[in-house]
């Protein structure tokens, strides 16, 4: 409803090329948000990652399925996945 108010009060767009939701949020906000998808994205990857090459030996077996067949990079591992999970409710919740 606030892009819908904003963009009712400031209509008037410049260039053909823009687009009224990223007219109407400041420039250091869309740098934030960026950061924060390439960050979550990394540390999503670097755990997969990190518990497929542990699980040759060092660590517990887990259960690693593979999503597709002609990617070998494209993993998924439940166990993971309930563990970021919590983590990150924990960290939400704690703000």
């Amino acid at each position: 409803m606030g892009q819908a108010a904003y963009l009712s009060q400031h209509h008037v767009i410049k260039n053909d090329y823009q687009i009224g939701f990223y007219i109407s949020v400041p420039r250091c906000l869309l740098i934030a948000i960026l950061a924060a998808v390439v960050g979550s994205q990394a540390i999503i990857m670097g755990t997969f990652s990190n518990i497929e090459q542990g699980s040759l030996g060092c660590f517990p077996k887990v259960k690693i399925v593979h999503t597709n067949s002609k990617f070998h990079g494209q993993i998924y591992i439940p166990e993971i996945n309930w563990i970021l999970m919590t983590l990150c409710l924990a960290v939400t919740i704690g703000y």
